[in-house]
Formats: C-alpha cells, structure tokens, sequence
C-alpha cells in the first residue's frame, strides 16, 4: 500500500496503463500483456538473403507501446524496448555476431516534428547493451516520403526509391563490420530493403535487420491430432 502511494506521489505510473508502476518503468500487468505478443521463437525469420529478427506480434499492448512511444511523446518506451529487443538477441544466439548497428533514419523535418527518431532510440539502447556501435549519422533520409501504410506493394517500391543517402567517410572503419539494421515494425520490408540497397552499392555488407514487431505471424506448429 505504501508502494502505491509512493508511486502516485512520485507520479511513477506505467506509461500504457497510467496505473501505478510499482517501481518499474512498466507495471507488471502490461509486461505480462507485452510478453504474450514476443515470439517464441524471434529468430523465426532469421533466413535468405535479408535475415529478420523481431520481438514479437505488432498487436495488443506491444502495438499500443510503439503507438504510445511515436503519438504520445513517449521516447522513454523506445529505450525500453530496444533493452528487451538487445537482451531476447543476446540469449537467441550462442556468439552474437559482431555488427555495426545503424537505425532506419527518419527525415529530418518529420524527425523536428516528433522529436526523435524512434529506431534511433531502439538501436542505441540496443547497441549499449550488446556493446556494439551505434552509427545514426551515415545513412540519411534525403527524400520525405508519404505514410506507405496508404501505398500498394509498387507504389511503395516507386515512393522508397532514392530515400536515402549515405556518407562513405563517416562511416570509416578498420576492420569493417557488418551493419545490422534496427527498425520499430518491419511490415512488407520496402523501407529497410532500400535501405539495405543503398549501403550495399556503397560496399557496406548488411547483415540483416531487428526489429521491435511485425504484422506477420509464424505459422502455428501443428498439433499430433493434425498430423
């Protein structure tokens, strides 16, 4: 009970639920809620030529805290997202490899507006716990692109085209590393694979991207009975 006046006192409240934290960032409840949204395998999609790695289901409370992170002026949710997004990649591999994380940049006149980028609170987060280097300022978004939510699988092709830029001398690193991509939601993976092109065409080896969540599921095992 003491707890629970401390925390309105203090006004320490769980930034999805606005209940009392009970010490923590989030309460218990919506990290119990969030849990259920990770998958139970996120190295699912870690396969072919662009290797995803994601936390879990964009639904229920981990859709609602990107929500909360990007329209509720909420940046302290992407820091502690990208802890739970570094420890799950930590315990899925053996010998996590050795990258040069860089996040999916925002325009900057979209970035004024929020205030952050996102992806870049993920990724340094990320990178902090993994002790790996974090770039936020050799790849660019040089063109501002419309919402591809709004876009069919072409037009989001024909919109992404030419988005970004990249800056070979800021990036300088001896011995070069692989870059791994992190972003908030991986959907159809225009944004990312533009992204990916551009480093490429600039010699850079792009491992893959991690990302937060995404719409798509894994399939279901199949039971013994449907086999």
């Amino acid at each position: 009970m003491f707890d629970w006046f401390l925390s309105i006192f203090l006004d320490e409240r769980c930034p999805l639920c606005r209940r009392a934290a009970g010490g923590d960032f989030v309460c218990q409840g919506c990290d119990r809620q969030l849990q259920r949204c990770q998958f139970s395998n996120p190295k699912y999609y870690w396969q072919g030529n662009f290797p995803l790695f994601v936390l879990g289901h964009y639904d229920g409370t981990l859709k609602g805290a990107i929500a909360a992170m990007k329209y509720n002026n909420q940046p302290a949710l992407g820091t502690w997202l990208g802890e739970k997004l570094a420890y799950t990649w930590q315990t899925s591999f053996s010998a996590p490899p050795k990258v040069t994380v860089i996040p999916v940049p925002m325009h900057s006149e979209k970035q004024q507006q929020r205030g952050f980028n996102q992806a870049g609170l993920i990724a340094k987060r990320f990178a902090e716990i993994n002790k790996l280097r974090c770039d936020h300022v050799s790849l660019q978004r040089t063109k501002a692109t419309k919402p591809l939510f709004e876009l069919n699988v072409a037009q989001r092709q024909q919109e992404m085209e030419g988005a970004f830029s990249f800056d070979a001398k800021t990036f300088r690193q001896r011995p070069q590393k692989p870059v791994l991509l992190v972003d908030d939601i991986y959907t159809s993976g225009t944004t990312a694979r533009e992204a990916r092109r551009v480093l490429q065409e600039n010699g850079v080896s792009v491992l893959g991207i991690v990302a937060i969540a995404t719409p798509k599921l894994p399939p279901t095992p199949k039971s013994p009975k449907d086999k």
